[in-house]
């Protein structure tokens, strides 16, 4: 007798010629983060045609509204497939995705969803229209050849997480049953992700004073400071790092980075500055709570006033770019990763778990204490990138891993 597990193999085969369909037209839906629309209602229109029970989870009336654009043209899309026990799963995707940026750096369009040498090619199609296809393809599948989910499943199809993070947010706060267990479709490289270190965003603002350059001792440079700043938390953020360790980040040089991705300084070439500010990140433990790294950011920047006289009637600014993204861990003997290991093992023969340091919707599940894991098809790297593409047959391959874990078919 063929096994369950076979089953599912057998009809994810099947239906990959319609869901691949399913992830091109998803790619070709423009979903630029704001204006997610587009691809939210071709995904209403297509689980609704599945049969499935589908509702729209506004983003208008929410207290999380007051600073999202276009209010009333936003809401997450949520399905529905019943399990067979107690419990809850929740596989979670966000359906907005990042400008695709010049044009003329894509070999074709920039939405096309066309195939190619078995890759499709387009913005979103690894963050994370291909990890929501899958996800699609698993319950598809399940359906098919008549195996249930041992669980309930919601499935959030949710907008805003390139900024925000406001859908996976209203989902938190619109949904009155806890999940027992969290999926989030992130591209992982088809790597399980039981742990995730989180993030704090911020400015600094230091200001100088205006001077001529042919006389620059009468100013005080604005950027010379803001070095000294930057020079203070790049020590903060070495003595944490020492202070944290764990085997899934043995392979790179800290799990809780920390990075300047924005500076500016000055308004004319002739005058010395005097303003200058930079925006970046730093990295939270797991279950760090980030008010004290918000603390700690500030204590260091006071602290310069201890060697520079200038900042102690001239203080550094810190403003907090979000509310601190928390970082999470589920044991790997947790049985939501011990399903994904016997799964994956089934399918590609081993299992491999790996670590993330980037920020993800995953936080809001998994910062709350409740069992999360990220796992979906593509390559990260290739996110948010020209020319953005996935291996079809990693989908596939993620769709197989998915259903059979859902199904605890083996």
């Amino acid at each position: 007798m063929e096994s369950v597990a076979s089953r599912i193999e057998t009809a994810v085969a099947r239906l990959a010629p319609e869901f691949l369909e399913f992830l091109a037209e998803s790619v070709r839906c423009q979903s630029v983060t704001g204006h997610e629309e587009p691809v939210t209602e071709f995904y209403e229109r297509e689980l609704r045609a599945l049969g499935w029970e589908v509702r729209s989870v506004p983003l208008a009336g929410s207290a999380l509204c007051a600073d999202e654009p276009r209010v009333g043209q936003r809401a997450n899309v949520v399905a529905y497939r019943p399990g067979a026990g107690d419990g809850l799963t929740v596989l979670n995707g966000h359906v907005d995705v990042v400008p695709p940026g010049d044009p003329s750096e894509w070999r074709e369009s920039p939405f096309s969803g066309h195939v190619r040498d078995g890759r499709l090619y387009g913005r979103g199609s690894v963050d994370m229209k291909g990890g929501i296809a899958a996800a699609v393809l698993a319950l598809a599948a399940l359906e098919d050849c008549g195996a249930q989910p041992l669980r309930d499943i919601r499935l959030e199809l949710v907008i805003g997480e390139e900024k925000t993070g406001v859908g996976t947010r209203l989902m938190v706060e619109a949904e009155s049953e806890a999940p027992s267990a969290v999926i989030v479709m992130e591209p992982s490289g088809g790597h399980i992700v039981p742990l995730s270190t989180g993030l704090q965003f911020f400015t600094v603002e230091v200001s100088g004073m205006a001077a001529h350059t042919s006389a620059p001792w009468r100013g005080v440079d604005a950027f010379e400071k803001l070095l000294a700043a930057r020079d203070r938390l790049r020590r903060l953020a070495a003595a944490r790092s020492d202070s944290y360790s764990h085997e899934l980040f043995q392979d790179v040089p800290t799990g809780i980075p920390f990075a300047i991705g924005k500076i500016a300084a000055g308004d004319y070439p002739a005058s010395i500055p005097a303003f200058a500010t930079m925006s970046g990140r730093m990295g939270l433990r797991p279950g760090e709570d980030p008010e004290g790294l918000r603390a700690a950011i500030s204590a260091a920047l006071e602290s310069l006033a201890e060697d520079d006289d200038w900042f102690r009637d001239h203080p550094a600014a810190v403003k907090w770019g979000n509310a601190g993204l928390r970082g999470w861990e589920t044991p790997r003997e947790h049985e939501l990763v011990q399903s994904l290991v016997r799964a994956q093992e089934h399918v590609v023969g081993a299992a491999t778990i790996a670590a993330f340091t980037a920020g993800s919707d995953a936080a809001f599940y998994g910062g709350r204490g409740i069992p999360t894991a990220i796992f979906g098809p593509g390559d990260v790297a290739l996110a948010h990138a020209p020319d953005e593409s996935i291996a079809v047959a990693d989908v596939f391959t993620a769709a197989k891993v998915l259903a059979i874990a859902l199904a605890g078919a083996v």
